[in-house]
């Protein structure tokens, strides 16, 4: 019989310099050939670097931090942040150009005299109260026909009141956004009422400084475009939102109404106010 072989781990040569082997062993006195290794194969365990571990591990947190970061520099996608004015109880008044309101079913209303208004901050220096007063009004259908929401339409005389909102709209221009009461117009012998609703957004036109800017006077533009009219600005940067004005005749339905109008306000309490940006 052949000799038997103990091929166990005292077989493997530690001679870093030596080929690599198996040095087969046996019992008997026969010389046995050794079994070369392929080249591949290794005498001694792999040594295990903790340096290179702990450069790979800096190196991930590294890469996970940049990651996060990232992420985090990536602003959400919310309203451009509003404009105020400091001190924030301020309070102006202001008079305007001739203004109109003009809607698809009704003849348009015009109202050619004297447009005045009193406006105060409620202390947020953001929004406020405001009140509203047009003069002259009437509407043209042949003949000039006078209009009013009093108690006659002879006076030609249409007031309101509401809330406004300062915001920003397209490019980051600065805007506000004026909230009136729900109001009644009459015109003389013309048809049925109209019930005025909604709300309108005018461009800020001056001062147009970037913040901060001081300034003793606030100019507003309620601009219209197309046929029939609508508002040139319907939305608030950053929503989706859309804000417009509607006309209901008594017994119809509400359709889009438009006002054209502009004013130049004056601080009065103080004289001088601070336009900040980024106002919550």
């Amino acid at each position: 019989m052949g000799c038997p072989l103990l091929q166990g781990a005292a077989g493997l040569s530690a001679d870093s310099d030596a080929p690599n082997t198996l040095e087969p062993t046996c019992s008997c006195s026969r010389p046995v050939v050794p079994v070369p290794l392929p080249a591949s194969w290794s005498n001694t365990a792999p040594a295990y670097d903790n340096r290179k571990v702990m450069i790979m591990s800096k190196k991930t947190m590294v890469l996970l931090l940049a990651t996060v970061t990232g992420v985090m520099a990536v602003p959400p996608a919310v309203a451009s942040g509003n404009w105020g004015v400091t001190p924030g109880n301020a309070q102006f008044s202001g008079s305007g150009s001739p203004a109109s309101l003009a809607e698809s079913s009704e003849p348009t209303i015009k109202c050619e005299g004297s447009t005045w208004q009193v406006s105060s901050y409620d202390g947020s220096g953001t929004r406020g109260g405001i009140n509203l007063h047009f003069t002259k009004c009437s509407t043209t259908i042949i003949f000039r026909f006078p209009c009013s929401n009093t108690a006659s339409p002879s006076s030609e005389t249409i007031t309101t009141k509401g809330t406004f909102h300062n915001v920003t709209i397209t490019s980051g221009k600065r805007g506000v956004l004026v909230t009136p009461e729900n109001t009644v117009i009459k015109c003389e012998s013309v048809g049925n009422a109209i019930t005025v609703s909604g709300n309108i957004i005018g461009e800020v036109t001056a001062p147009a400084g970037v913040c901060p800017v001081k300034t003793k006077t606030l100019s507003v533009n309620f601009g219209t475009t197309g046929s029939p009219a609508t508002q040139v600005h319907k939305t608030i940067d950053g929503s989706p939102t859309g804000y417009d004005l509607t006309a209901t005749t008594a017994g119809g339905s509400a359709v889009t109404a438009a006002l054209s109008a502009s004013a130049t306000n004056t601080f009065t309490e103080p004289s001088e106010v601070t336009i900040d940006c980024n106002t919550p």
